[in-house]
């Protein structure tokens, strides 16, 4: 399995998961312009996308998903997308999409009907979960010991604070339905990983509370302080602009 995460933010989401010549798409919030041109840098089409799962509905994940034929477009009936879909998901239902097995997990964000999912191939497990402002606990015993993680780690809480942003907007994204935290997403990921785990990308960083060099050393102290070798995984951050390429690479 590999992955390219072809944008990760508050400006656009897009991931593209690849297993056996399958091509798999979470989210596009990407202009088709642009979309095209991302997936020209990994020598790939917008025809050889054989299904879009949709994550929820604010616009820096489905901005561009008209790109992608509403007929391979599956997301749950809560979330809105303002066009006709027959292919609807549910929570900790399991499906197999375009070659790759499915689990749809429920996640805490402001809008109905918002997910994740764990992606499964023949060998390898990928686990994806963004926008949300905790972890289930059921979900959190469905997404142990995978390969790999695609895992939510936007801001910084004291450089949140810090920004000139509403105090309506702090308190939205530091609630139960908001971001995780640095801190937050790397305890979580040490209640999961395994001797499976290899990579662990963090995702959906906040341009202005919170940076690639904060995130990670907000990892590296939480590792140490629960008895994990940060050292021992490929842990690197998501970008707004650039192409990050992860899995069997």
């Amino acid at each position: 399995m590999r992955f390219y995460i072809l944008e990760s933010g508050s400006k656009g989401n897009c991931t593209i998961v690849e297993s056996n010549g399958r091509y798999l798409m979470i989210d596009n919030g990407l202009s088709t312009k642009k979309l095209k041109a991302k997936l020209q840098e990994i020598n790939i089409s917008i025809e050889d996308i054989g299904a879009l799962l949709v994550t929820h509905n604010h616009s820096d994940h489905i901005a561009g998903i008209k790109a992608i034929s509403r007929d391979i477009t599956y997301t749950t009936r809560d979330v809105n997308l303002d066009i006709p879909l027959t292919n609807w998901l549910i929570p900790f239902n399991e499906y197999d999409i375009n070659g790759f097995h499915i689990t749809c997990l429920p996640t805490s964000h402001d809008t109905a009907g918002s997910i994740g999912f764990i992606v499964e191939d023949e060998k390898e497990k990928l686990v994806y979960i963004t926008d949300t402002g905790y972890v289930y606990e059921l979900v959190v015993e469905k997404i142990g010991n995978a390969d790999y993680y695609i895992f939510e780690s936007n801001h910084d809480v004291k450089m949140l604070m810090e920004t000139n942003r509403t105090q309506m907007l702090k308190r939205r994204i530091l609630g139960d339905e908001g971001h995780l935290s640095n801190n937050d997403s790397a305890n979580y990921i040490c209640d999961v990983i395994g001797n499976k785990t290899k990579q662990i990308i963090l995702a959906h960083l906040s341009e202005e509370a919170n940076t690639p060099e904060k995130a990670l050393e907000e990892y590296e102290k939480v590792f140490d302080e629960r008895g994990f070798d940060f050292n021992s995984y490929d842990i690197r951050c998501a970008s707004q602009k650039d192409t990050v390429i992860g899995g069997d690479i």
